[in-house]
């Protein structure tokens, strides 16, 4: 005999609770479709709240249906729905609707970074207390990581500026595509998210930092590529962003 939450998971994602009979005493009735409405739509409006940049983007009709098509691919497989939305800057992007907004998947995900950001797990940052009275060379070799909390957007288009001004402008702005590519740092190092564009010569030193390296190879990287850039005004505002990991 068939599992009844096996069932159920089934028919909540079909529509067709025909199956569930075998548990009943007769069809189910209209109430299963009130149910299943109840949480699809309970799951259409935790990804509104989690992505309300592309919320305003779209439009409340619009992004409704996206909602519940994404529901139908990627039902929530978690007991709260807190993070739930992870696939969904990927589902945008082969959503046939959603194809001329060719800027909405990185718009996507920087509403998912600014949600990871937010949920991230309480770490201190390191500060500049804690490398003051440092050696050069202990302070150079230093691979702290990068904090829990730092998300790091790239997009070939402005799609950080894009993001920014649906997410907080009272009036939305018009953004130029030709304004070319953007980089985003999202990050929560106390309590608050905070997010700002990026410069190239800070997107190669967090890039380093974040795959293991140290500041002196970052250092070295940054100078490597952008002779114009000075290394160590970098790493200092960075540093003062909070965007390391701390001290053990």
């Amino acid at each position: 005999m068939p599992d009844f939450h096996d069932s159920f998971a089934a028919a909540l994602k079909n529509g067709d609770a025909h199956a569930l009979s075998a548990f009943t005493d007769g069809e189910p009735d209209s109430r299963f479709q009130v149910y299943r409405n109840n949480v699809v739509k309970g799951a259409a409006d935790t990804l509104g709240d989690a992505y309300p940049a592309i919320k305003r983007l779209v439009g409340e009709s619009f992004f409704q249906g996206m909602a519940r098509a994404f529901w139908a691919e990627h039902p929530p497989a978690e007991r709260t729905l807190t993070l739930y939305g992870e696939a969904f800057p990927a589902f945008i992007e082969r959503f046939e609707p959603a194809r001329p907004l060719i800027y909405l998947a990185d718009v996507a995900r920087l509403d998912r970074a600014w949600l990871e950001a937010h949920h991230a797990p309480d770490a201190p940052p390191l500060t500049t207390k804690d490398v003051a009275g440092l050696p050069p060379e202990d302070l150079a070799a230093m691979a702290p990581g990068l904090h829990p909390s730092v998300r790091i957007g790239e997009s070939r288009l402005p799609a950080y500026a894009i993001w920014r001004t649906n997410r907080e402008d009272a009036e939305v702005k018009r953004i130029s595509l030709e304004t070319g590519a953007e980089t985003a740092l999202i990050h929560r190092p106390q309590m608050e998210v905070r997010h700002r564009r990026l410069s190239p010569a800070e997107t190669a030193f967090l890039s380093i930092i974040a795959a293991g390296g140290s500041f002196e190879t970052a250092s070295s990287s940054v100078a490597d590529q952008f002779p114009g850039a000075e290394p160590a005004p970098v790493f200092i505002a960075l540093m003062k962003e909070g965007v390391f990991k701390g001290l053990e």
